[in-house]
């Protein structure tokens, strides 16, 4: 939908407020006063200052959540075509298209990872966390059940791990990380996390 001038004029003032003060202590007078427009204008595109941080961030998360969910389905893919030893290559060919993604999209997980207290994606990370635990768990029964899988591990503990190794990832968009520095940090995180799953979980 093409926006407006005004509308346009909003956003961007919306998106400095919020990665300035967080979603909490963002003021809606301040975004009108600074946009010179009346409370009247902004209500005309926007109901509260919630569905204002909803539309600077909701295009991202949807983008990334398809991503993820492409990723889970070509895990199962390696099932059927008999290549599941490649798993963690796939994972980590993965990880870099997220972060690149995050990355062409930084001020919207800015917002996300660190803004977001009080909206609904406060807990976008943790959702994107439970996905990838149900859907590993799935996976990983699979590559039992065709004798393709060793170890064990609790969910629990699987859970802990994932949002251990997810946050870690994050930390890059927390902490401002150039691109070329994000994309070396998470290689070598990479490369720690999966020796810790090969010491649970081994590959038949």
């Amino acid at each position: 939908m093409e926006r407006t001038e005004t509308q346009k004029k909003i956003l961007e003032i919306g998106k400095r407020e919020f990665l300035e003060k967080g979603f909490k202590d963002a003021s809606l007078n301040r975004i009108v006063a600074e946009a010179g427009f009346t409370k009247g204008a902004f209500y005309g595109y926007y109901p509260d200052k919630a569905a204002l941080f909803e539309d600077l961030v909701d295009e991202a998360a949807k983008g990334l959540l398809e991503q993820f969910k492409a990723a889970q389905a070509a895990h199962f893919d390696l099932v059927s075509e008999e290549k599941t030893k490649d798993s963690l290559k796939l994972s980590n060919e993965y990880l870099r298209v997220f972060v690149e993604y995050m990355y062409a999209h930084f001020d919207a997980f800015k917002l996300i990872l660190c803004r977001a207290e009080g909206t609904r994606y406060a807990n976008f990370l943790e959702e994107l966390v439970e996905l990838e635990v149900e859907c590993s768990e799935e996976y990983y029964a699979l590559l039992r059940k065709r004798g393709k899988l060793s170890g064990k591990m609790t969910k629990q503990l699987h859970h802990m791990i994932t949002s251990a190794y997810f946050t870690a990832v994050c930390e890059t968009i927390a902490h401002d990380m150039p691109k070329e520095e994000a994309m070396r940090y998470i290689e070598e995180l990479a490369k720690f996390f999966n020796s810790g799953w090969e010491g649970l979980l081994r590959l038949e």
